[in-house]
This record gives structure tokens, sequence and C-alpha cells, in this order.
């Protein structure tokens, strides 16, 4: 198998690319990689359609209660947030006072 590769950037004067054939020797072809196959499901028998929908609805309590913390954490941030930026705008208005009073904070 060959493959065209690309000789130099410059163009020649009947505007065609100089191209060098790069053949590839005596390598061997690659072998394609086996295919895995999927995990199977692990199928219990004796697990009934009542405790899997139990397992289920237990899954979705904690995905719920995770969401209601994940949902409180997000307001604290807000919060904090907030009250930075109000207290970098008061520390903007105290620089401000103090430098009119000749102050300069170092």
């Amino acid at each position: 198998m060959t493959t065209a590769t690309k000789k130099n950037g410059k163009k020649n004067g009947n505007s065609d690319t100089q191209f060098e054939e790069a053949a590839q020797g005596d390598t061997p072809a690659q072998e394609q990689p086996k295919p895995v196959p999927l995990a199977k499901p692990n199928i219990d028998p004796e697990v009934t359609r009542e405790q899997l929908q139990g397992q289920l609805n237990y899954a979705q309590k904690i995905i719920n209660v995770l969401q209601g913390k994940v949902n409180d954490l997000n307001g604290k941030m807000v919060q904090l947030e907030a009250q930075l930026l109000v207290a970098n705008e008061d520390r903007e208005n105290i620089l401000k006072q103090v430098e009119t009073m000749g102050i300069t904070p170092q």
C-alpha cells in the first residue's frame, strides 16, 4: 500500500503540487482487534417484580434527596457570592473614603 505525501508546500510553475510516493515497505497488515462481548446482565430469577420495583423506588428516593441537597447548596453558594460582591463594593467605598483623608493603604 502506498500513500502520497506532500514533498514541499510550494507550488511549481505549472500550479501542480509536487508529491512523493511513500511506500509502506514489507510491513505486515495490521490485525483487527477481536471484538469484546458485551457484559451479560446478571438476571436473578429469584428477584420478583415487586422487589425490583421496591429497589427502583428506593433509588428514586435517594436521587430526590441528593437533588434537594444540591439545590440547597446551590442556594447557599448564590447567597455567599452575593455577600462577597457586597463586601467588595463596601471595601472599594472604604478605600475611596480613606484616600480622601490622605491615607493610602498598603
